[in-house]
């Protein structure tokens, strides 16, 4: 029988949308949770709340089963007060599995046995808090079961049934699709293991392998309502099959090209009901590719050899080193790759115009002055390619050195606060790096943390629109910082496109890759949107979403004369303007 459930480690189907009931918090079974709502003090002392819930994970025939734990918080007031959480899931000995770290709410899932007891405990706590603030948290342990059917073939429910666990565990469905998918990528994980050259790589596909199969779980999540496929920008111009890049992947029913043309915009994980991690398995996906992408899915072929080039050690003479870097303050400041796209845009087009990049980068400095704040300048001759995209094409081995040359130099360069305007390089120092203590900053952050307040003004009216960048937005959820600068300045009237924020529209490419048709399409109906509007002016906070925005203007289609700007270069414009009135 065909179920449609692909699970391919699982000798039993596991019953992850929950048909069986079987994790019921009241009892204790497979299932631990707590919520509480606190307020500040007047006095805005300590407050917080604690629990500890200990509960059964059954034996249903199944010796290891997933577990989601995790946690959340939130303020009825942005911004407010400073928080710790900490979660900690115990066995029946008092033996530590599963913690968060860095003292705020994670999720994640673990594999534990069947049989026994386990213990999750939260602690919360709060202060700098009014009383007109509240916190509202909770915390929660799931197990998942095997899927039990009836004798009609549906689900049973727990709370309907008196069976005991070795009749529910005889009832429990065999997987149709076992070992269905890994037989493949097993057998090329085998092949390269025979060849000698590739026995390096052959021990990361193994890590990978791993991965993928302990990923199955979260994909299997999806109940097929088709909200990622709506949301999905290729989808909307490509006109392909029913979750192309996705679902078919994971069948392994595609010849690589689809997994590549993903952008990794997270619309779909914003879209999904279920919240699975899309990009984590294409990023997954994408590295046990061997070789990486096709030629072909990357017009700057000369631009990833580049950096390709600088990751590997050979180079490491051509940088600088910290004894001999100009580092005058705690703050440092880290351009990106905009002088190589600069340069890079100029030959690999065949239409004509220019873009100045690294205007960014002047501007954020003027802005920097201008406030008064004492910023170093950690250039291209001192770190290297942050590595964002080599990560996401699946070039993990060079995304590592990269990685790894760039933690050590910062980490002695006495810098404790690290800013950009780029918002890949902002993603991925952020979430990819481990900078210890290290704070990693969007200069839009930066400046409204910092106070700005410059009374800027233009010499006209002006009507602008914003663009969301897919790494500042829906990754890192930065969506009210560019606006707030942008509303500051006197003069300035802010549109919103159609689709803005969380739903806002990809500009097409990402990671050097997809730079066709389709991504084309995408940036023309973004262009459509500006225009609707009435906007004079398309602010964005990424020199790369600038970038490719530009490259279409280049084809000087005369719909599209609206001017296109970083938030940081355009105000840096008004106080450039101001000092000359």
């Amino acid at each position: 029988m065909d179920w449609g459930l692909y699970q391919p480690t699982k000798l039993y189907l596991i019953d992850f949308s929950g048909a069986n009931g079987h994790a019921d918090s009241e009892s204790g079974r497979n299932s631990g949770e707590g919520a509480a709502t606190y307020t500040g003090n007047s006095a805005m002392d300590e407050v917080g709340y604690d629990d500890s819930v200990t509960f059964e994970v059954e034996d249903l025939g199944v010796s290891s089963v997933p577990l989601d734990v995790g946690c959340l918080f939130r303020t009825t007031e942005r911004g407010i007060g400073e928080h710790s959480q900490d979660l900690v899931l115990t066995d029946s000995s008092g033996g530590v599995v599963w913690q968060n770290g860095g003292g705020s709410c994670e999720s994640a899932t673990v594999y534990v046995d069947s049989g026994s007891t386990y213990t999750i405990s939260f602690a919360t706590t709060t202060t700098g808090m009014n009383g007109s603030v509240d916190v509202i948290t909770s915390f929660s342990a799931v197990a998942f079961q095997p899927l039990i059917l009836d004798d009609d073939g549906t689900a049973l429910v727990r709370s309907q049934s008196n069976l005991d666990s070795t009749q529910l565990s005889d009832m429990s469905v065999k997987n149709p699709t076992y070992h269905k998918n890994p037989k493949s990528l097993d057998a090329k994980l085998i092949y390269s293991l025979f060849i000698p050259c590739l026995g390096v790589g052959a021990i990361v596909f193994m890590l990978m392998r791993s991965m993928a199969r302990g990923y199955e779980y979260e994909m299997n999540k999806c109940y097929g309502c088709d909200l990622c496929d709506d949301a999905c920008p290729v989808r909307l111009f490509n006109a392909g099959d029913k979750l192309n890049i996705i679902y078919n992947t994971w069948n392994n029913e595609d010849d690589g090209v689809p997994l590549y043309s993903c952008l990794t915009c997270s619309a779909c994980t914003n879209a999904c009901p279920q919240l699975v991690d899309y990009d984590s398995y294409v990023d997954i996906r994408r590295n046990m590719i061997v070789g990486g992408p096709p030629a072909s899915e990357i017009p700057h072929t000369v631009l990833q050899a580049v950096l390709a080039a600088e990751a590997e050690e050979d180079a490491d003479a051509d940088f600088v080193s910290v004894e001999d870097y100009p580092i005058d303050s705690n703050i440092g400041y880290y351009p990106g790759c905009v002088d190589y796209l600069d340069q890079e845009m100029v030959f690999s087009h065949v239409n004509e115009g220019s873009m100045n990049l690294g205007d960014a980068t002047t501007s954020a400095f003027t802005l920097f002055e201008e406030m008064g704040e004492e910023v170093t300048y950690l250039g291209r001759d001192f770190l290297k390619c942050c590595g964002h995209d080599q990560k996401w094409q699946g070039m993990t081995e060079v995304f590592e050195k990269l990685k790894a040359y760039n933690q050590k130099k910062l980490g002695e360069s006495g810098v404790d606060t690290l800013v950009t305007s780029c918002a890949e390089c902002f993603r991925t120092f952020a979430l990819d790096y481990e900078l210890d203590e290290m704070k990693v900053m969007h200069t839009t952050e930066f400046l409204i943390e910092n106070g700005f307040d410059m009374n800027l003004k233009t010499e006209d009216d002006v009507t602008v629109t914003f663009h969301d960048p897919c790494r500042l937005g829906r990754q890192m959820n930065i969506y009210d910082q560019p606006r707030d600068l942008i509303a500051s300045v006197e003069g300035v009237d802010l549109v919103e496109m159609e689709h803005h924020g969380e739903d806002a529209l990809c500009c097409g490419v990402s990671s050097m890759m997809s730079c066709n048709e389709n991504s084309r399409a995408l940036r023309v109906q973004r262009f459509d949107e500006v225009n609707a509007v009435g906007a004079d002016i398309m602010l964005t906070s990424c020199p790369k979403c600038v970038s490719h925005f530009e490259c279409l203007k280049f084809e000087g289609d005369p719909r599209h004369d609206f001017e296109i700007l970083d938030v940081v270069s355009f105000l840096a414009r008004q106080v450039e303007s101001g000092k000359a009135n």
